[in-house]
């Protein structure tokens, strides 16, 4: 086994946690006015920001724990900076895997912030962030220490509610050569307006989850994932993996990866993508996950099928069911 030096590791900062999208952060991504506001001579100079973290999880990692310093907002007029350490100045610990499908913490309440266009949005974390597996636990590390993503416009009578989706499948990397440190990349972490996204959940029938095709699997509960591609009427042979720059031109990258977990209390396998925005997707289940790095791309040649296909439409503010 390799060998691992020894981690220093914070404790991990507790939060409330509110588990549902559809009743709180949905509400507060829409607009809001009064009377007085829409008085000529009164418009606001200033509107609300908010911004909450979820995740959607990655196979055989038990935590992934990232500590988050600042946030910036890089504007025309200059760089609005919060503050998110805890009361003795020590960065807010967060593990992802806490706040799976649509749950969510949040790191920067309601503040004001002026309008106007913001170029970017960036996490600035610190180098104590790890991830834990069976193996051991690892460094984690943030390429220049920050996570840069896209900006967004803030304008009047509309608050700036946020979340940071975390495609943990899509942005943990474990690099070759590399025995005590994996890399956690922008991809796969997206920012979405929370008056603009809904939420997809379902079941998967146990028929499904032990296709002949999943029979090269040893545990039967690993590797199960549902594939999310923002578009419908798609060829089921261009349904690709999440490589970033796949083989051939004409394969769709799926937008989103949710992992199917067996729930023993139901006896059934459940999944749940939050964070989508409204509209009409394919989606694919494959039971061949685990075979599926982010860093090559694989097709059925090396064993990645699909064993489920359908499509679906996602709307604001609602949790669309979905079985297979």
């Amino acid at each position: 086994m390799m060998s691992l030096r020894q981690f220093n590791l914070k404790p991990v900062t507790q939060a409330v946690v509110i588990s549902s999208l559809l009743g709180t952060l949905a509400a507060c991504g829409g607009s809001g006015s009064d009377n007085m506001t829409n008085l000529p001579g009164n418009q606001p100079d200033s509107t609300s920001f908010s911004l909450a973290v979820s995740d959607a999880p990655v196979d055989q990692a038990n935590e992934v724990v990232v500590y988050f310093d600042t946030v910036e907002l890089i504007g025309e007029e200059g760089t609005e900076t919060f503050d998110v350490r805890d009361g003795n100045g020590d960065p807010m610990a967060i593990d992802l895997l806490q706040y799976q499908g649509d749950a969510f913490i949040e790191i920067v309440s309601a503040t004001d912030i002026p309008l106007g266009t913001y170029s970017q949005l960036r996490l600035v974390v610190t180098d104590d962030s790890y991830i834990s597996t069976d193996v051991g636990t690892f460094n984690l590390s943030v390429p220049s220490g920050e996570l840069k993503l896209d900006g967004f416009v803030a304008l009047p009578n509309v608050e700036a509610a946020y979340t940071v989706e975390f495609d943990l499948r899509k942005s943990v990397v474990d690099p070759v050569g590399q025995s005590t440190t994996y890399f956690l990349k922008p991809r796969g972490v997206r920012l979405v307006a929370n008056g603009e996204v809904g939420t997809l959940s379902g079941t998967v029938s146990s028929d499904v989850i032990t296709h002949p095709d999943c029979s090269v699997k040893a545990d039967s509960d690993v590797g199960n994932a549902i594939y999310i591609y923002s578009d419908v009427n798609l060829d089921a042979g261009v349904l690709g993996d999440d490589a970033d720059s796949p083989d051939d031109e004409l394969e769709v990258s799926p937008y989103a990866i949710a992992t199917v977990n067996f729930d023993e209390a139901s006896d059934s396998y459940s999944y749940v993508a939050g964070y989508l925005p409204a509209g009409d997707y394919t989606v694919a289940f494959s039971c061949l996950a685990d075979i599926d790095a982010p860093e090559t791309d694989e097709n059925s040649d090396d064993g990645f099928t699909f064993q489920s296909v359908t499509e679906t439409t996602i709307s604001v503010g609602e949790e669309t069911v979905l079985a297979f």
